[in-house]
C-alpha cells in the first residue's frame, strides 16, 4: 500500500469530499437549531474556525480558493446540502413547528460532544 500526499491524489469534486459535505451539514444542523431555539446560541468563534479548517482541508487537497468559493456559492449544493441538514435534524427529533424540539436536538448534541454540539452553546 502506497501512501500519497493529498494534493496528489485525484480531485473528486467538491461535492465529493466527504470531510467537506459532512462539516458544512454540522454548521448548517447548527446554525438551524441556534436560529430556531431561543434558549442555544453558536459559539461563533468555534464555527469560522471549523469553517476555516474544511477550507485548508480542500486547499490542501489541492483545490483554488475559486473552486472552493464556486462550490460555497452554487444554489443547488446550498440546497442540497441544507436539505441533507433537514432530513438528519428530523431524524434527530427535530419536529418543524416545534422549536422545544430543536432545543432538545440542540442539548443532546451538546451534551454528547458531537460536531454539532461544539458549535453550540446553551444560554
Amino acid at each position: 500500500m502506497v501512501f500519497l500526499p493529498e494534493k496528489l491524489m485525484a480531485k473528486q469534486g467538491l461535492p465529493e469530499e466527504t470531510h467537506v459535505t459532512e462539516g458544512l451539514i454540522a454548521i448548517s444542523m447548527a446554525d438551524t437549531v441556534r436560529t430556531i431555539c431561543p434558549s442555544i446560541d453558536a459559539r461563533l468563534i468555534t464555527a469560522f474556525i471549523y469553517l476555516n479548517s474544511l477550507k485548508e482541508h480542500a486547499l490542501d487537497l489541492g483545490y483554488t480558493v475559486e473552486e472552493i468559493k464556486a462550490f460555497i456559492n452554487n444554489k443547488n449544493e446550498k440546497e442540497r446540502l441544507l436539505e441533507i441538514a433537514g432530513a438528519r435534524l428530523s431524524t434527530l427529533g427535530a419536529i418543524t413547528e416545534s422549536a422545544n424540539s430543536y432545543c432538545a436536538v440542540g442539548l443532546s448534541e451538546i451534551k454528547a460532544g458531537s460536531d454539532i454540539g461544539k458549535l453550540l452553546k446553551a444560554n
